[in-house]
Protein backbone atom coordinates (compact mmCIF):
# COMPACT_ATOMS: atom_id res chain seq x y z
CA UNK A 1 0.00 0.00 0.00
CA UNK A 2 2.71 2.46 0.50
CA UNK A 3 3.54 4.86 -1.84
CA UNK A 4 0.09 3.99 -3.70
CA UNK A 5 -1.76 6.81 -2.86
CA UNK A 6 -3.79 8.21 -6.05
CA UNK A 7 -4.12 4.67 -7.87
CA UNK A 8 -4.73 2.84 -4.63
CA UNK A 9 -8.18 2.42 -5.84
CA UNK A 10 -9.13 -0.31 -8.28
CA UNK A 11 -9.17 0.42 -11.46
CA UNK A 12 -6.53 3.92 -11.73
CA UNK A 13 -3.17 4.30 -12.70
CA UNK A 14 -1.11 7.50 -12.36
CA UNK A 15 2.35 8.71 -14.11
CA UNK A 16 4.55 11.18 -13.99
CA UNK A 17 7.59 13.03 -15.47
CA UNK A 18 9.47 15.66 -16.11
CA UNK A 19 8.60 17.64 -20.04
CA UNK A 20 11.02 20.18 -18.66
CA UNK A 21 8.50 23.06 -18.70
CA UNK A 22 10.10 23.31 -14.77
CA UNK A 23 13.56 24.36 -14.30
CA UNK A 24 15.72 21.92 -13.35
CA UNK A 25 14.48 18.71 -14.69
CA UNK A 26 11.80 18.04 -12.08
CA UNK A 27 8.59 16.29 -12.94
CA UNK A 28 5.99 18.48 -14.24
CA UNK A 29 3.32 16.79 -16.63
CA UNK A 30 1.34 13.98 -15.12
CA UNK A 31 -2.09 11.62 -16.38
CA UNK A 32 -4.57 9.91 -14.16
CA UNK A 33 -6.45 6.84 -15.81
CA UNK A 34 -9.37 5.54 -15.15
CA UNK A 35 -10.35 2.19 -16.43
CA UNK A 36 -13.41 2.02 -16.33
CA UNK A 37 -14.13 5.64 -17.05
CA UNK A 38 -14.93 7.74 -13.56
CA UNK A 39 -17.78 9.76 -12.55
CA UNK A 40 -16.38 12.61 -11.29
CA UNK A 41 -17.48 15.47 -8.83
CA UNK A 42 -15.74 19.21 -8.95
CA UNK A 43 -15.28 22.02 -6.93
CA UNK A 44 -13.12 25.34 -8.07
CA UNK A 45 -11.75 28.43 -7.62
CA UNK A 46 -14.17 31.43 -7.57
CA UNK A 47 -11.36 33.75 -8.48
CA UNK A 48 -13.32 36.02 -11.18
CA UNK A 49 -9.98 35.31 -13.34
CA UNK A 50 -10.21 31.16 -13.22
CA UNK A 51 -7.74 30.24 -15.65
CA UNK A 52 -8.11 28.45 -19.12
CA UNK A 53 -8.50 24.52 -17.80
CA UNK A 54 -11.13 25.53 -14.73
CA UNK A 55 -13.10 26.76 -17.42
CA UNK A 56 -12.97 23.50 -19.41
CA UNK A 57 -13.43 21.16 -16.56
CA UNK A 58 -16.53 23.26 -15.75
CA UNK A 59 -17.99 22.63 -18.76
CA UNK A 60 -17.04 18.70 -19.11
CA UNK A 61 -18.33 18.51 -15.88
CA UNK A 62 -21.71 20.30 -16.10
CA UNK A 63 -22.78 16.99 -18.12
CA UNK A 64 -23.25 13.70 -17.38
CA UNK A 65 -19.87 12.80 -18.86
CA UNK A 66 -17.58 10.11 -17.46
CA UNK A 67 -14.15 10.72 -17.81
CA UNK A 68 -11.13 8.79 -18.29
CA UNK A 69 -8.32 10.86 -17.85
CA UNK A 70 -6.55 13.89 -16.10
CA UNK A 71 -3.92 15.53 -17.52
CA UNK A 72 -2.19 18.26 -15.53
CA UNK A 73 1.11 20.16 -15.96
CA UNK A 74 3.06 22.33 -13.11
CA UNK A 75 4.95 24.76 -13.84
CA UNK A 76 2.50 27.16 -15.90
CA UNK A 77 -1.02 28.36 -14.77
CA UNK A 78 -2.40 28.68 -18.39
CA UNK A 79 -4.18 31.62 -16.62
CA UNK A 80 -5.16 34.85 -18.13
CA UNK A 81 -4.31 33.93 -21.60
CA UNK A 82 -7.15 34.62 -23.46
CA UNK A 83 -8.20 32.87 -26.39
CA UNK A 84 -4.76 31.43 -26.78
CA UNK A 85 -5.12 29.26 -23.38
CA UNK A 86 -8.88 27.72 -24.31
CA UNK A 87 -6.93 26.53 -27.48
CA UNK A 88 -3.84 25.24 -25.58
CA UNK A 89 -6.47 22.83 -23.75
CA UNK A 90 -7.96 21.78 -26.56
CA UNK A 91 -4.56 21.15 -28.19
CA UNK A 92 -3.79 19.20 -24.40
CA UNK A 93 -6.96 17.12 -25.05
CA UNK A 94 -6.33 16.18 -28.55
CA UNK A 95 -3.11 15.12 -27.96
CA UNK A 96 -4.08 13.25 -25.34
CA UNK A 97 -7.01 11.04 -27.16
CA UNK A 98 -4.47 10.22 -30.14
CA UNK A 99 -2.04 9.00 -27.34
CA UNK A 100 -3.98 6.83 -25.27
CA UNK A 101 -6.63 4.55 -27.40
CA UNK A 102 -10.05 4.54 -26.07
CA UNK A 103 -9.90 7.86 -24.32
CA UNK A 104 -13.71 8.93 -23.14
CA UNK A 105 -13.69 12.98 -21.88
CA UNK A 106 -10.68 14.27 -20.50
CA UNK A 107 -9.66 16.97 -17.41
CA UNK A 108 -7.05 19.15 -17.57
CA UNK A 109 -5.62 20.88 -14.62
CA UNK A 110 -2.59 23.86 -14.48
CA UNK A 111 -0.46 25.35 -12.11
CA UNK A 112 2.50 27.73 -11.75
CA UNK A 113 3.38 31.33 -13.40
CA UNK A 114 0.21 33.27 -14.31
CA UNK A 115 0.01 34.71 -17.57
CA UNK A 116 2.21 33.05 -19.69
CA UNK A 117 0.94 30.68 -22.75
CA UNK A 118 2.08 27.13 -22.19
CA UNK A 119 4.73 25.19 -24.42
CA UNK A 120 2.71 23.22 -26.15
CA UNK A 121 5.28 21.55 -27.87
CA UNK A 122 6.46 20.41 -24.21
CA UNK A 123 2.75 19.36 -23.30
CA UNK A 124 2.42 16.81 -26.39
CA UNK A 125 5.62 15.69 -25.90
CA UNK A 126 5.75 15.25 -22.62
CA UNK A 127 2.07 13.13 -23.02
CA UNK A 128 3.85 11.08 -25.48
CA UNK A 129 7.11 10.19 -23.18
CA UNK A 130 4.01 9.33 -20.50
CA UNK A 131 1.96 6.85 -23.22
CA UNK A 132 5.68 5.11 -23.74
CA UNK A 133 6.80 4.50 -20.19
CA UNK A 134 3.64 4.21 -18.87
CA UNK A 135 4.10 0.42 -18.15
CA UNK A 136 7.82 -0.18 -17.79
CA UNK A 137 9.93 2.98 -16.13
CA UNK A 138 7.00 4.88 -15.25
CA UNK A 139 5.33 2.29 -12.75
CA UNK A 140 8.28 1.44 -10.77
CA UNK A 141 7.66 5.60 -9.35
CA UNK A 142 4.61 5.39 -7.64
CA UNK A 143 5.11 9.05 -6.31
CA UNK A 144 5.80 10.45 -9.39
CA UNK A 145 2.23 11.80 -10.55
CA UNK A 146 2.38 13.64 -6.82
CA UNK A 147 5.46 14.80 -7.99
CA UNK A 148 4.57 16.03 -11.29
CA UNK A 149 2.24 18.57 -9.69
CA UNK A 150 4.07 20.36 -7.39
CA UNK A 151 5.17 24.15 -7.32
CA UNK A 152 6.82 25.54 -4.21
CA UNK A 153 5.53 22.66 -2.14
CA UNK A 154 8.44 21.13 0.10
CA UNK A 155 7.12 17.94 -0.33
CA UNK A 156 4.51 15.82 -1.67
CA UNK A 157 0.90 15.10 0.00
CA UNK A 158 -1.07 11.64 -0.15
CA UNK A 159 -3.17 9.88 1.51
CA UNK A 160 -5.43 6.61 1.31
CA UNK A 161 -7.70 4.28 2.84
CA UNK A 162 -9.37 0.99 2.74
CA UNK A 163 -13.06 -0.27 4.39
CA UNK A 164 -14.61 -3.37 4.03
CA UNK A 165 -18.55 -2.97 3.08
CA UNK A 166 -21.05 -5.36 1.67
CA UNK A 167 -17.51 -8.16 1.89
CA UNK A 168 -15.80 -6.10 -0.61
CA UNK A 169 -12.88 -3.25 -0.26
CA UNK A 170 -13.79 -0.42 -1.06
CA UNK A 171 -10.69 2.24 -1.37
CA UNK A 172 -9.77 5.92 -1.19
CA UNK A 173 -6.69 7.63 -2.51
CA UNK A 174 -5.48 10.92 -3.29
CA UNK A 175 -2.82 13.91 -3.94
CA UNK A 176 -3.08 17.46 -3.69
CA UNK A 177 -0.54 20.62 -4.13
CA UNK A 178 -0.06 23.59 -2.18
CA UNK A 179 1.85 25.81 -0.25
CA UNK A 180 1.29 29.16 -0.75
CA UNK A 181 -1.45 31.41 -2.14
CA UNK A 182 -3.76 29.33 0.23
CA UNK A 183 -7.01 30.99 1.43
CA UNK A 184 -10.72 29.69 1.39
CA UNK A 185 -12.05 29.66 -0.82
CA UNK A 186 -9.71 27.01 -1.65
CA UNK A 187 -6.21 27.92 -2.58
CA UNK A 188 -3.24 27.35 -4.81
CA UNK A 189 -3.89 24.44 -4.89
CA UNK A 190 -4.77 20.79 -6.72
CA UNK A 191 -6.42 18.03 -4.94
CA UNK A 192 -7.54 14.67 -6.78
CA UNK A 193 -9.28 12.46 -4.71
CA UNK A 194 -9.97 8.43 -6.00
CA UNK A 195 -12.41 5.51 -5.05
CA UNK A 196 -13.53 2.61 -6.55
CA UNK A 197 -17.13 2.68 -5.49
CA UNK A 198 -19.75 3.85 -7.38
CA UNK A 199 -20.99 7.00 -6.18
CA UNK A 200 -24.59 8.45 -7.19
CA UNK A 201 -24.99 12.00 -9.03
CA UNK A 202 -26.93 13.05 -5.78
CA UNK A 203 -23.88 12.68 -3.97
CA UNK A 204 -22.46 16.29 -5.54
CA UNK A 205 -24.15 17.62 -2.03
CA UNK A 206 -21.91 15.65 0.17
CA UNK A 207 -18.92 16.37 -2.09
CA UNK A 208 -19.97 19.84 -1.78
CA UNK A 209 -19.93 19.37 2.37
CA UNK A 210 -16.81 17.75 2.47
CA UNK A 211 -14.83 20.46 0.31
CA UNK A 212 -16.05 23.19 3.32
CA UNK A 213 -14.73 21.25 5.91
CA UNK A 214 -11.75 20.71 4.40
CA UNK A 215 -10.09 22.83 1.63
CA UNK A 216 -12.76 25.65 2.55
CA UNK A 217 -11.32 25.57 5.96
CA UNK A 218 -7.78 26.48 5.66
CA UNK A 219 -5.28 29.71 5.20
CA UNK A 220 -1.70 29.92 4.75
CA UNK A 221 -1.79 33.79 3.76
CA UNK A 222 -5.03 34.85 2.96
CA UNK A 223 -4.96 34.99 -1.31
CA UNK A 224 -7.12 33.42 -3.54
CA UNK A 225 -5.59 31.51 -6.95
CA UNK A 226 -7.19 31.21 -10.41
CA UNK A 227 -6.71 27.70 -10.95
CA UNK A 228 -7.58 26.20 -7.97
CA UNK A 229 -9.32 22.77 -8.54
CA UNK A 230 -10.79 19.76 -6.30
CA UNK A 231 -12.00 16.55 -8.09
CA UNK A 232 -12.98 13.65 -6.38
CA UNK A 233 -13.40 10.20 -8.96
CA UNK A 234 -15.70 7.17 -8.45
CA UNK A 235 -15.59 4.51 -11.15
CA UNK A 236 -17.34 1.75 -9.33
CA UNK A 237 -14.20 -0.97 -10.30
CA UNK A 238 -15.01 -2.55 -6.63
CA UNK A 239 -18.33 -3.43 -7.62
CA UNK A 240 -19.31 -2.22 -4.54
CA UNK A 241 -22.36 0.45 -5.03
CA UNK A 242 -23.11 3.41 -2.29
CA UNK A 243 -27.15 3.32 -2.83
CA UNK A 244 -26.81 -0.24 -1.77
CA UNK A 245 -25.15 0.21 1.30
CA UNK A 246 -27.07 0.55 4.84
CA UNK A 247 -27.30 3.89 6.41
CA UNK A 248 -24.81 2.92 8.71
CA UNK A 249 -22.06 1.57 6.52
CA UNK A 250 -22.92 4.92 4.04
CA UNK A 251 -21.70 6.90 7.14
CA UNK A 252 -18.46 4.49 7.71
CA UNK A 253 -17.84 5.42 3.84
CA UNK A 254 -18.26 9.37 4.32
CA UNK A 255 -16.37 9.46 7.20
CA UNK A 256 -13.47 7.63 5.49
CA UNK A 257 -13.62 9.68 2.60
CA UNK A 258 -14.03 13.26 4.53
CA UNK A 259 -10.87 11.88 6.04
CA UNK A 260 -8.95 11.83 3.12
CA UNK A 261 -10.22 15.19 2.19
CA UNK A 262 -9.10 16.72 5.44
CA UNK A 263 -5.80 14.55 5.72
CA UNK A 264 -4.79 16.55 2.22
CA UNK A 265 -5.90 20.05 3.66
CA UNK A 266 -3.86 19.87 6.94
CA UNK A 267 -0.76 18.36 4.71
CA UNK A 268 -1.03 21.98 2.56
CA UNK A 269 -1.07 24.32 5.99
CA UNK A 270 1.75 22.10 7.02
CA UNK A 271 4.01 22.89 4.25
CA UNK A 272 2.50 26.41 3.99
CA UNK A 273 5.24 28.40 2.46
CA UNK A 274 7.89 29.47 5.29
CA UNK A 275 5.63 27.64 8.24
CA UNK A 276 7.12 26.39 11.38
CA UNK A 277 3.94 25.66 13.02
CA UNK A 278 0.48 24.10 12.39
CA UNK A 279 -2.49 25.84 13.70
CA UNK A 280 -6.02 24.71 14.64
CA UNK A 281 -8.19 27.59 15.36
CA UNK A 282 -11.44 25.89 16.74
CA UNK A 283 -14.49 28.03 17.17
CA UNK A 284 -17.25 27.46 19.48
CA UNK A 285 -20.56 28.70 20.99
CA UNK A 286 -21.11 30.77 18.17
CA UNK A 287 -25.16 31.93 16.96
CA UNK A 288 -24.58 30.36 13.54
CA UNK A 289 -22.25 28.02 11.80
CA UNK A 290 -21.59 30.43 8.97
CA UNK A 291 -20.48 33.18 11.81
CA UNK A 292 -18.33 30.61 13.64
CA UNK A 293 -16.49 30.34 9.74
CA UNK A 294 -15.93 33.56 9.21
CA UNK A 295 -14.58 34.58 12.91
CA UNK A 296 -12.11 31.60 12.33
CA UNK A 297 -10.77 33.22 9.06
CA UNK A 298 -9.97 36.29 10.40
CA UNK A 299 -8.04 35.02 12.81
CA UNK A 300 -6.30 32.53 10.30
CA UNK A 301 -5.81 35.84 8.02
CA UNK A 302 -4.29 37.95 10.33
CA UNK A 303 -0.89 38.55 9.49
CA UNK A 304 -0.30 40.01 13.40
CA UNK A 305 -1.71 36.51 14.58
CA UNK A 306 0.51 34.80 12.41
CA UNK A 307 3.47 36.21 13.19
CA UNK A 308 2.69 36.37 16.82
CA UNK A 309 2.29 32.79 16.93
CA UNK A 310 5.94 32.46 14.96
CA UNK A 311 7.29 34.44 17.69
CA UNK A 312 6.14 32.19 20.37
CA UNK A 313 4.00 35.15 21.58
CA UNK A 314 0.21 34.23 23.21
CA UNK A 315 -0.53 37.56 22.23
CA UNK A 316 -4.39 37.95 22.20
CA UNK A 317 -5.21 40.92 22.03
CA UNK A 318 -4.23 40.67 18.16
CA UNK A 319 -6.59 38.10 18.16
CA UNK A 320 -9.42 39.87 19.91
CA UNK A 321 -8.42 42.97 17.53
CA UNK A 322 -9.24 40.71 14.14
CA UNK A 323 -12.90 39.52 15.36
CA UNK A 324 -13.71 42.39 17.03
CA UNK A 325 -14.31 44.48 13.66
CA UNK A 326 -17.11 41.51 12.31
CA UNK A 327 -20.40 42.37 11.70
CA UNK A 328 -21.25 39.19 13.45
CA UNK A 329 -22.99 38.66 17.41
CA UNK A 330 -20.00 39.08 19.96
CA UNK A 331 -20.50 39.89 23.44
CA UNK A 332 -17.06 40.93 24.62
CA UNK A 333 -18.05 39.95 28.46
CA UNK A 334 -18.90 36.13 27.43
CA UNK A 335 -15.47 35.52 25.56
CA UNK A 336 -13.16 33.09 27.01
CA UNK A 337 -9.83 32.36 24.97
CA UNK A 338 -7.13 29.59 25.06
CA UNK A 339 -3.59 29.36 24.12
CA UNK A 340 -2.68 25.64 23.55
CA UNK A 341 -5.13 24.61 26.23
CA UNK A 342 -4.14 27.16 28.47
CA UNK A 343 -6.85 29.87 29.37
CA UNK A 344 -5.98 33.74 28.99
CA UNK A 345 -9.33 35.06 29.25
CA UNK A 346 -12.24 34.46 30.88
CA UNK A 347 -15.93 36.41 30.60
CA UNK A 348 -13.69 38.50 28.95
CA UNK A 349 -10.98 39.52 31.67
CA UNK A 350 -7.36 38.51 31.42
CA UNK A 351 -6.37 35.75 33.50
CA UNK A 352 -2.87 35.04 34.77
CA UNK A 353 -1.07 31.84 33.28
CA UNK A 354 2.68 30.61 33.91
CA UNK A 355 4.34 32.13 31.10
CA UNK A 356 7.52 29.31 30.55
CA UNK A 357 4.67 26.66 30.93
CA UNK A 358 3.12 28.73 27.75
CA UNK A 359 6.31 29.57 25.81
CA UNK A 360 6.74 25.53 25.50
CA UNK A 361 3.49 25.07 24.77
CA UNK A 362 3.87 27.40 22.17
CA UNK A 363 7.05 26.26 20.56
CA UNK A 364 5.56 23.02 19.61
CA UNK A 365 5.22 22.74 15.79
CA UNK A 366 1.10 21.29 16.55
CA UNK A 367 -0.42 24.22 18.72
CA UNK A 368 -4.10 25.36 19.01
CA UNK A 369 -6.33 28.53 19.67
CA UNK A 370 -9.80 27.79 21.50
CA UNK A 371 -12.38 30.38 21.01
CA UNK A 372 -15.79 30.38 23.28
CA UNK A 373 -18.38 32.90 22.39
CA UNK A 374 -20.73 31.41 24.29
CA UNK A 375 -23.51 32.40 22.34
CA UNK A 376 -24.71 29.83 20.97
CA UNK A 377 -24.03 26.18 20.09
CA UNK A 378 -22.22 26.58 16.63
CA UNK A 379 -19.06 25.76 15.61
CA UNK A 380 -16.29 25.64 13.30
CA UNK A 381 -12.36 24.58 13.14
CA UNK A 382 -10.01 26.41 10.72
CA UNK A 383 -6.59 25.44 9.86
CA UNK A 384 -3.45 28.05 9.40
CA UNK A 385 0.63 28.33 9.75
CA UNK A 386 2.66 30.94 10.33
CA UNK A 387 4.27 33.67 8.84
CA UNK A 388 7.71 33.79 8.66
CA UNK A 389 10.91 35.73 7.92
CA UNK A 390 11.00 32.73 4.68
CA UNK A 391 7.36 33.22 3.67
CA UNK A 392 8.46 37.05 2.38
CA UNK A 393 11.57 35.33 1.03
CA UNK A 394 9.80 32.75 -1.14
CA UNK A 395 7.22 35.04 -2.27
CA UNK A 396 9.52 37.75 -3.31
CA UNK A 397 11.96 35.57 -4.66
CA UNK A 398 8.65 33.68 -6.62
CA UNK A 399 8.63 35.44 -10.31
CA UNK A 400 5.10 36.01 -11.77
Amino acid sequence: MIGQNIHFPKGFSAWGLSADIKEGHKKDIGILESDPPAMVFGAFTINKFCAAPVVHCKKVLSGSHLVSHLVVNSGNANAVTGDQGIEDVATTVTALKEQFSGAKDILVSSTGVIGRPLPMDKITAGISRINKLKHSELDKDPMGFAESILTTDTTTKSTQEALMLNERWVRTGGVAKGSGMICPNMATMLAYITTDIRLPTSYKDRFQSFVEQSFNSMSVDGDMSTNDTVLLFSNGASGCQYEQLSGEDQLHFDNMLLNQFQSLAKQIVKDGEGATKFITININGAVAESHAKCFGKAIANSPLVKTAFFGNDPNWGRVIAAIGGLEYPLEPEKLDLDYCGLPVLRNGQPVQYNGKEMLEELKKKDVCLDLQLNLGKASWTTWTCDLSYDYVKINAEYHT
